[in-house]
């Protein structure tokens, strides 16, 4: 057996982390009890690639609730490790990342199909979202998109079934939150992920939750970090920066319009995109996004995404 690298952390004290309580306490909340017994075997999951991939463990850990990723070096190079329980999206997610090649997300350097990736490891700050022109960023954004948007591999969720199971449950769910906004713009978003889902042109593969923030550099070229892959039409992507950060765009709602406005035109130009998918897809999906902020117990967050949907709605294409 391989031996643990001199210099490494001393066994134990990546388990006795905040991040990895918190990203325990994570997945039981997610996963419940079918998570147990893999999260009873993941310290030995993680003793077991730090050997076979001759990892030095550095410092801190961090977790989202879902993800346990560590800073590593393997000969001398910087790398990320990443760990999250194995679910089915766990999978696709993997083969995404394999058909990317590293050519637009961050290079997939091993997998553990138990649930551990190796990663190469972005550069800190490099964000599109710290750009003060959005214009610049969006068009570097795009750039991104040309390069994410390649063939379908095979093996991916389609849009279509995915959105179709949004729109089976959101009256429901809405109804569940309280019916914090009007139900018409929920029915208005059932009504379109059924029409949009079915008629798609060109389908590629898809980040599936693109953002600005998640644009960063690593080794000098900027990918996206954190895909959630589908296979569909470019618009569905598009309408995912359309309706990003929404809380900036309401500090001053007549900027907000613009900016909406600015981002559309970009977008749609750049990435030759039909307007009226990107603008029905940034609308329903913003509905849908804040119902679950609801679920989440944000009742202001959603209230900000519903406020979004209306400027999105209020394009004229």
């Amino acid at each position: 057996m391989a031996t643990t690298p001199q210099g490494d952390r001393p066994d134990g004290e990546l388990e006795r982390s905040d991040a990895y309580r918190t990203f325990v306490a994570g997945s039981r909340a997610r996963f419940g009890d079918e998570a147990d017994a893999w999260l009873d075997a993941l310290p030995g999951l993680l003793r077991d690639v730090r050997d076979r991939w001759s990892l030095r463990l550095g410092q801190p850990a961090t977790s989202d609730g879902t993800r346990l990723r560590v800073d590593v070096a393997r000969a001398g190079e910087p790398a990320s490790l990443e760990v999250t329980y194995p679910d089915g999206w766990w999978a696709e997610t993997t083969h995404a990342l394999a058909s990317w090649k590293g050519e637009a997300t961050l290079r997939l350097l091993e997998h553990d199909p138990r649930g551990a990736r190796l990663l190469e490891r972005h550069e800190p700050g490099t964000a599109l979202r710290a750009e003060p022109d959005e214009r610049v960023s969006l068009r570097e954004a795009t750039d991104v998109c040309d390069r994410l948007w390649i063939p379908d591999p095979g093996g991916i969720t389609p849009v279509a079934t995915e959105v179709r199971a949004w729109a089976s449950t959101l009256e429901a769910r809405h109804i569940r939150v309280g019916r914090p906004f009007e139900r018409e713009l929920v029915r208005s978003a059932v009504d379109l992920f059924g029409t949009l889902g079915p008629t798609q042109g060109e389908r590629v593969l898809l980040h599936g939750d693109l953002h600005l923030h998640s644009l960063v550099l690593a080794n000098g070229r900027r990918v996206a970090l954190d895909p959630q892959p589908l296979v569909g039409e470019p618009a569905f992507d598009a309408a995912s920066l359309l309706r990003d950060a929404p809380e900036e765009l309401i500090v001053d709602v007549d900027g907000g319009r613009k900016r909406v406005r600015l981002r559309f035109e970009v977008l749609t130009e750049q990435l030759r995109c039909n307007p009226g998918r990107v603008r029905g897809w940034a609308f329903a999906t913003s509905i849908d996004h804040a119902v679950w902020c609801c679920e989440q117990g944000d009742q202001a967050l959603g209230a900000t995404v519903v406020e979004v949907a209306r400027m999105i709605r209020a394009l004229d294409v």
